[in-house]
């Protein structure tokens, strides 16, 4: 039996999102396989092979001269840790993973952007994955080793959940965090509540919040009833993706910035189908409108709604990117 021992570094739900639904679908493949891990729980929830990290910056440091684990898996959370990454590996000899699950990095200054570049490069005993080809691209490009590989696992459990009411849902769009900064920012809010606003008899939107606590729930309200879309929307807080997108008929992302889309791909595994901005490499079979752009938006809408299901979902893909990452964590072990 192989006992070398896997540490994994990021967010685990609660609250939902991307990031920590990621990692824990991936447990079940652990424990089949036989790998021994610790998960090191950016939040505050913990149990059996989780630890809670309580969001302490102390962590990094008592992280940095722990050698009881053979490969550590960091989920880029900050970008301050491609320095962290760097110390790690001139004090601590532990080879390590690095998954980027965003294109921030294309939103720093060039000289920002060429610091964490040369930081990349002179950490030692790293692998990295990108989620976003884009940024996978950038790396290449300045001779840094990267694979392309979206954090997609495929939901094992799914239980529906149907709506109370009339039942007619559209379309479903969800974000982890709602604040002003990322509803005007990453996820352009504006763009669906001005679609809504003018099309406030005709559509109705199931909005889904990961995180209830770190939310804005009056910055919320106060949109909606400047857009006259409070009877449009129905907001969930802290509620499973894959259980209620399939009362919808689409699901919609117009993200301005994005590494892939993994509700995307959910969404049509499902059978939904999904529309999102081509503001970076998306899963096969999405529907794409350009970036901020309400026409087009509307026009790729009345697209889908008048299409079969099955004929928009006929290009997608059966994805096994966990597999890929399971063979990496195996093959370093």
């Amino acid at each position: 039996m192989n006992n070398k021992k896997l540490a994994i570094f990021g967010p685990y739900p609660p609250p939902l999102g991307g990031m920590s639904v990621h990692i824990q679908r991936m447990e079940p493949f652990l424990i089949a396989t036989g790998i021994q891990y610790t998960i090191f729980n950016h939040g505050y929830f913990q149990k059996e092979n989780v630890i809670a990290t309580n969001k302490s910056p102390f962590f990094y440091l008592k992280i940095l001269f722990n050698r009881k684990f053979d490969y550590i898996h960091f989920h880029q959370i900050f970008p301050f840790e491609f320095l962290f990454y760097f110390l790690f590996s001139r004090i601590n000899k532990t080879p390590l993973l690095i998954t980027i699950h965003a294109e921030t990095l294309f939103k720093f200054s060039k000289r920002k952007l060429n610091l964490i570049l040369f930081f990349i490069k002179q950490t030692k005993r790293m692998d990295i994955i990108s989620v976003s080809e884009n940024l996978n691209d950038l790396l290449v490009k300045n001779e840094i080793n990267s694979i392309f590989l979206p954090a997609y696992v495929p939901p094992s459990n799914v239980n529906f959940v149907p709506l109370e009411g009339d039942g007619r849902i559209d379309f479903l769009f969800s974000m982890w965090k709602f604040n002003e900064h990322n509803a005007n920012g990453t996820y352009n809010t504006p763009l669906i509540f001005e679609f809504l606003s003018k099309n406030k008899h005709t559509y109705r939107m199931l909005f889904l919040i990961g995180d209830e606590l770190e939310s804005d729930r009056s910055y919320l309200n106060k949109l909606l009833e400047e857009y006259d879309i409070v009877d449009s929307v129905i907001v969930l807080y802290g509620k499973n993706l894959v259980d209620y997108v399939q009362n919808c008929r689409f699901l919609l992302r117009t993200n301005r910035i994005d590494g892939y889309g993994v509700s995307l791909q959910e969404a049509m595994d499902l059978g939904v189908p999904a529309l999102a901005t081509s503001v970076c490499t998306r899963p096969k079979g999405t529907v794409l409108f350009k970036n901020d752009d309400l026409e087009d938006m509307k026009q790729k809408i009345n697209y889908v709604i008048s299409q079969k299901p099955k004929d928009l979902l006929r290009h997608k893909e059966e994805l096994t990117d966990h597999l890929k990452l399971l063979k990496i964590y195996k093959n370093n072990l």
